[in-house]
């Protein structure tokens, strides 16, 4: 019976947005230890859950330890960090007295710490100082956005990542995270992981497996391994680009049985391409006021007007104001939008159904993502915002099970404009979040998705058209609006 110690902390940091992530944010959305690990993770869709899955299959004696997660935001406090390796440490301690074979973390890849911007770095290379001279296997799994660092390389030996973009395949890296080690744990030897970074970026837009480039370099990736039976696992990484980060871009690595510098010159291929496909990597979006009259041609919806500039599943607040000030200018109606505005929502919620308010409607947050609006509003629908998924085998079933809770929320109308107030930002990910509070997705004309590529197995399914579109915002698909200071440089596809 091997001996696991299991845990994890899950975050993507953007590093351009102002304030910090601390311990409320984690807790808001998951922060367990021990037995609350496993009563929170086991049997869901989560690479937690896919990784217990394993453990019990193959009839480990798991140690839970402490597993974090926060939505995407501003850089993590050092407090998260500290009082996550306080707990962190703790348990290796003691199960390094009791006996220890191994060690599986569920990480994200692209966390970036107010002292530390190489977060998943930091807790690697803390973890293999604490266990000195111990020739203890480290496996990690890892979104397909990890901004993966050399250091992250020497202080684990397995690493798997998602494959898919939509993150539909979260539950199935964790399974294979756990297979690898107890495949490494029963055998004989340390693998080691070797890195590429062609210094390159990709914004999220760039990211689909199911466009170029990484399509092209998934199946790259998939014929390494079967060519190459050393090669455990192909990590195709195109990263995270709102992280200001020495080790940001695209990456990829490699778990490695045989020679790490063969392996290296095998990945070379892929970094190659990467590197001439960035233009393919950093698609723009065209300003709203050129599509809108493309829009309007079509007669029947649903039409899906995608607006990565505020991606909500990237960071940025959701209270861009962007796509509701088109639909206002062009009498859209029939349409709707969701627009993170605690103050709005609950001064919904002060109100009975059916009244006209007066209502300041998003732009709160900062001034980058469009202007506060203030429109007269029909109250509709006031709700708890809490909401089972359609899908439960979606990234967000993944990130917090099959129960979302947006906090109050109210849906109001102006001039045959839908808006969803929320209190807690929610990446539309799911056609539930809509049905729940009294909208029927499939009957709009028009629907506003604070999105890049997250959206798209939810709602592509049911709109008959979509169009990009640029708006204000810390999303912006045009990455040379942002001041970068920290990436090595030249990198493309900002710099010739």
């Amino acid at each position: 019976m091997k001996r696991v110690l299991i845990g994890g902390l899950v975050h993507e940091t953007h590093t351009f947005l102002a304030g910090g992530t601390g311990l409320e944010s984690f807790a808001e959305m998951i922060w367990v230890r021990g037995a609350g690990l496993l009563d929170r993770c086991q049997g869901d869709v989560s690479p937690m859950g896919g990784a217990l899955e394993v453990a019990q299959r193959q009839s480990w004696k798991v140690y839970p330890s402490v597993y974090g997660a926060a939505m995407p935001s501003g850089a993590v406090t050092d407090e998260v960090l500290e009082s996550w390796w306080a707990a962190f440490a703790e348990d290796l301690d003691q199960a390094l007295q009791e006996g220890l074979d191994g060690i599986l973390l569920i990480l994200h890849g692209a966390m970036a710490f107010a002292s530390f911007p190489d977060g998943e770095g930091e807790l690697l290379r803390r973890i293999r100082a604490r266990l000195g001279d111990r020739p203890l296997p480290i496996a990690a799994d890892l979104d397909l956005h990890a901004n993966f660092s050399l250091q992250m390389a020497r202080c684990a030996n397995i690493f798997t990542g998602y494959r898919q973009n939509p993150h539909t395949d979260a539950r199935q890296a964790g399974e294979r995270a756990a297979q690898l080690l107890d495949q490494v744990m029963k055998g004989k030897g340390l693998p080691q992981v070797v890195a590429l970074k062609p210094l390159v970026l990709y914004s999220p837009k760039g990211t689909s497996t199911t466009a170029e480039p990484m399509l092209s370099l998934e199946r790259m990736a998939r014929r390494l391994e079967a060519d190459h039976p050393e090669l455990l696992e192909v990590c195709v990484l195109p990263g995270f680009a709102y992280a200001d980060v020495p080790c940001a871009g695209v990456s990829f690595c490699a778990t490695t049985t045989g020679d790490p510098h063969r392996a290296e010159s095998l990945l070379a291929p892929l970094a190659q391409l990467a590197l001439e496909q960035a233009n393919a990597g950093n698609p723009l979006d065209p300003p709203i006021a050129e599509v809108m009259p493309q829009v309007l041609a079509l007669a029947q919806g649903p039409i899906g007007l995608i607006e990565p500039s505020d991606n909500i599943g990237g960071g940025t607040p959701g209270d861009g104001t962007g796509i509701l000030q088109a639909l206002i200018q062009y009498g859209v109606k029939k349409s709707a939008v969701v627009i993170n505005d605690p103050q709005a929502a609950a001064a919904c919620h002060t109100a009975s159904v059916g009244e006209r308010l007066q209502l300041c409607i998003g732009g709160k947050v900062d001034h980058l993502h469009g202007p506060t609006l203030e429109l007269p509003v029909e109250l509709l629908r006031r709700t708890d915002g809490k909401f089972s998924l359609e899908n439960e085998k979606s990234h967000l079933a993944s990130l917090v099970g099959r129960q979302v809770d947006m906090g109050l929320s109210a849906l109001v109308r102006h001039q045959g404009i839908h808006i969803l107030l929320t209190t807690r930002k929610t990446p539309p990910m799911d056609l539930g979040q809509l049905r729940s509070q009294g909208l029927v997705p499939e009957d709009l004309y028009l629907i506003g998705i604070k999105a890049a590529i997250s959206h798209k197995a939810a709602y592509d399914p049911i709109l008959r058209a979509s169009f990009y579109v640029d708006t204000p915002g810390l999303g912006s698909s045009d990455l040379s609006r942002f001041p970068y200071r920290h990436l090595p440089r030249p990198m493309a596809p900002l710099d010739p």
